[in-house]
């Protein structure tokens, strides 16, 4: 049987030769759907079920890039805009190209080199939308993993004072200034496409881990500056809060063309449930379902009629 440590080298392996085929595939699939729809205009007007489907490109973390079931091994893409997920949902469901990988922080996420591979795959021509040659829109999850897992300790006061906000405001600020250079990396190479992210959910500092997982990513720092299980949920509570008011801040600036999706209180908290966690920080199979049809929504209202 593999260890632990075995599991999460396959898996970021896998994870990096699926993002190279993802960007393979959305080329070939996109050609097909194109030379469909130009026979298909030499024949007759396209019907409503016949509409060209939005075309999106996702970046990020493990909210969009989870090759795990729950908590066991899985090698496909899960999470919310994996095929089984949000690229199954709507009429007609979406295109997506998926480059997101798990346990990017916002300035992985953003380094200067997956800056060139998004830069390349922006101008590579192969976008559904003839009008623009780009994606009808950018979606991201990023920030988590900024804060969580060995660093959150850093972000605790020791013996009872809970979260130090000042020092997770510091945090904070480093995902702010990532997104604001999302902002102007769009500007300059996608300008006009919106970007659409989330504030994540109020996770469970139980100390459940995925099978290629060796440690927990908020329990260890909890117990190590003095806070039981209650302590820790109530603590979360509010890094998440903080969280979805520093996107919303973005958001209201129009300028940034952002729109953040508020994910708070839609994982039930209860690790058993099929909507629930199945760790700290990630939902089980229903729980990305759930926040798929989240996107959804907000995707539809954003593009009547094209989802």
């Amino acid at each position: 049987m593999k260890t632990r440590a075995q599991l999460k080298y396959d898996l970021q392996q896998w994870s990096q030769q699926q993002r190279d085929a993802n960007i393979v595939a959305h080329r070939v699939q996109n050609a097909r759907i194109l030379n469909g729809r130009v026979r298909r205009s030499r024949r007759k007007p396209r019907t409503a079920s016949q509409q060209t489907p939005l075309d999106l490109l996702a970046i990020g973390d493990s909210w969009f890039e989870y090759p795990v079931y729950d908590n066991g091994p899985w090698p496909e893409e899960t999470g919310i805009v994996a095929p089984v997920q949000l690229q199954s949902m709507g009429s007609p469901p979406p295109q997506i190209l998926n480059l997101a990988q798990h346990g990017q922080a916002t300035t992985a996420m953003l380094s200067w080199e997956n800056q060139q591979t998004l830069q390349s795959v922006l101008e590579d021509g192969s976008w559904l939308n003839q009008e623009t040659n780009l994606p009808d829109a950018i979606l991201v999850s990023a920030g988590g993993d900024d804060v969580v897992g060995d660093q959150f300790v850093i972000y605790l006061d020791y013996g009872g004072g809970g979260l130090n906000v000042d020092r997770f405001n510091g945090a904070l600020a480093s995902v702010e200034a990532s997104y604001k250079d999302l902002f102007a990396f769009r500007d300059l190479f996608a300008g006009g496409v919106p970007i659409i992210g989330h504030c994540y959910d109020y996770a469970l500092p139980n100390g459940v881990v995925p099978a290629c997982v060796q440690e927990a990513w908020l329990k260890p720092s909890l117990d190590f500056a003095g806070y039981d299980y209650s302590e820790g949920v109530a603590i979360v509570k509010t890094m998440i809060d903080m969280v979805y008011d520093m996107f919303a801040a973005l958001a209201a600036q129009s300028k940034y063309s952002f729109t953040v999706i508020d994910t708070r209180g839609i994982i039930t908290p209860n690790a058993t449930s099929p909507t629930g966690w199945a760790n700290e920080i990630h939902p089980r199979f229903g729980g990305f379902t759930a926040l798929a049809a989240k996107f959804l929504a907000v995707l539809q209202a954003k593009f009547p009629g094209r989802i």
